[in-house]
């Protein structure tokens, strides 16, 4: 089963993690998040990198979303 995770990583603290259970779901979640840190009416950029997740950046802190397996045990 694939889950993703939404991880909010704000320049003053620690990322943290949220799951959900679609990637729609999970994108929402992460543009509502970078749309929060954004100001002055600047957009969010969305885009996929190397590692193939969305990636939103606003001055340090950055939302982005990972796909995993749920009880996958081959991750270590």
């Amino acid at each position: 089963m694939k889950i993703y995770i939404t991880m909010v990583h704000n320049r003053h603290g620690e990322p943290q993690p949220y799951a959900f259970s679609t990637p729609e779901a999970a994108i929402a979640y992460a543009r509502t998040v970078a749309e929060a840190y954004m100001r002055d009416g600047a957009e969010v950029e969305t885009y996929r990198d190397a590692r193939g997740y969305d990636t939103y950046s606003i001055e340090g802190d950055s939302v982005w979303v990972l796909e995993k397996t749920l009880d996958d045990p081959e991750a270590a």
